[in-house]
Formats: C-alpha cells, sequence, structure tokens
C-alpha cells in the first residue's frame, strides 16, 4: 500500500499531497467550496483545473473531475481525478464503499465509552439532515473512537476519531450532534459558535484511502487540521 505523508500547511491553501497522470490527491482547505456555486468563491475543483493547466502549460481547458465532496466549512483530504476514466472507477469506489474515510471530530460534550457506532436513517428537512421517520430516509452508519476528552474554554469536550460507513450528506455533522456531541462551530447542529468570520468548523477529513484508477494498488493519504485554525487552535489551550 502507499501511503502519503501527513502535511501541515497554513490555512486558505490547497496543498497537493499526491499527482499523477490519472489523480491529484489535495487539502482542501476549511472555507472552500468542493465545486463552483456561481459566486465566485474559492472552491476545489476550479483550482484543480488551473493548477494542472498551468503546471502542465495545457493550451486549452484543463480536465478535472470530482470524485467526491467536503462541506464548505470541513477541511481534509479530497481526490480529483485528471481523466473521465479515473472519475468514474474511483466514482464507483466511493458508491460502493470501497474508498475508505477517517475524519477527527472535535466535539462539544463527552460520552462514558471510549468507542462505539452510530446507525439510523436520516434525511433531509430543509438545509438540516434529521433523523427520519420509520422506513424512510437513507441508512447512515458510522463508528468512533475518542482520542482525547477534557475541556476546551471551560467547556467538557472531545476529539473522536470517525470512520465514515455510509455517505449522508451532513451525515457526521448530524449524528454526532444527535448523539448529545455537537461540532465545534458548527451552529447548524447546536454547536459552540466560533468567532465572528470563521470558515471552519471541528471536523476534518484526515485519511482516504482508495485503489488507484489504472493500476489498482491500494494507496492511503493523510494530512492533519492547520493548528491555526479554530477550532483546532483550542486544543492548545
Amino acid at each position: 500500500m502507499v501511503k502519503a505523508g501527513v502535511p501541515v500547511m497554513k490555512a486558505g491553501e490547497p496543498a497537493v499531497l499526491f499527482e499523477d497522470k490519472q489523480i491529484l490527491i489535495l487539502r482542501k482547505p476549511a472555507g472552500w467550496l468542493s465545486q463552483p456555486d456561481g459566486r465566485g468563491r474559492p472552491d476545489i475543483l476550479g483550482w484543480a483545473k488551473d493548477y494542472i493547466k498551468r503546471k502542465w502549460r495545457k493550451p486549452g481547458a484543463a480536465y478535472a473531475g470530482l470524485c467526491h465532496r467536503l462541506d464548505m466549512p470541513v477541511g481534509g483530504v479530497m481526490a480529483v481525478a485528471r481523466t473521465s476514466k479515473a472519475a468514474r472507477r474511483i466514482s464507483e469506489q466511493f458508491r460502493e464503499r470501497r474508498a475508505g474515510k477517517i475524519y477527527l471530530a472535535l466535539c462539544l460534550g463527552a460520552l462514558d465509552e471510549v468507542a462505539g457506532g452510530l446507525e439510523g436513517r436520516l434525511g433531509r428537512t430543509g438545509n438540516l439532515t434529521l433523523a427520519a421517520p420509520p422506513g424512510e430516509g437513507a441508512r447512515a452508519a458510522l463508528t468512533w473512537r475518542a482520542i482525547w476528552r477534557g475541556e476546551l474554554a471551560g467547556r467538557p469536550s472531545s476529539l473522536l476519531e470517525v470512520n465514515l460507513l455510509t455517505g449522508v450528506k451532513h451525515q457526521i455533522r448530524a449524528q454526532l450532534a444527535g448523539a448529545g456531541l455537537p461540532v465545534w462551530g458548527d451552529t447548524l447542529y447546536g454547536g459552540p459558535a466560533g468567532p465572528k468570520g470563521t470558515p471552519s468548523i471541528g471536523l476534518f477529513a484526515a485519511r482516504l484511502t482508495l485503489d488507484h484508477p489504472v493500476s489498482r494498488e491500494r494507496m492511503s493519504f493523510a494530512a492533519t487540521p492547520s493548528p491555526g485554525d479554530w477550532p483546532w487552535r483550542l486544543m492548545r489551550g
């Protein structure tokens, strides 16, 4: 298995973790969109196309295909395809849950258990993901492990490693909030608010594992939150 390093970088700049002719693995900064929304805000897909065009001196438009997404306030590892074949094969891995995704979640509150799982059915209500009535919604499952418990800003808190087993929109944020562990900064789901203008919440895509779309080699890529970003900088207090 190929493993990438664990870079720590300044917020606000995407970092290239790995690239070849088929894929581009990036560290997405919190506050960036995964793809354009027509409002001129920075996005990973547009950045990747521009990066490929400049680096490889493409005379026309460069191809980049989005294989999965991260919410705007969530930073972490993302895969972008450089060919349509790679995009199709990597997207298939995500649909079939053959790609592994591990997140770090900095939560308000702490449970007595050191590890566990959450499973249920979720549905969308407006811009929220909530528990769905019996027989409705989509299956949502994850496992978690507490890697730190203590206090942040005088409030009981915990840092969890979350293994995402399904792919419902806002799943981690909704399920942790439902378990009494809202993510720091995630006011949409009851988490403590950050300073005005803060682009990030306490959720970070820390590791991505997938098969290379051509060689089929199993590859793993990792990154860490920028220690100066809120709420991660609270851990230094």
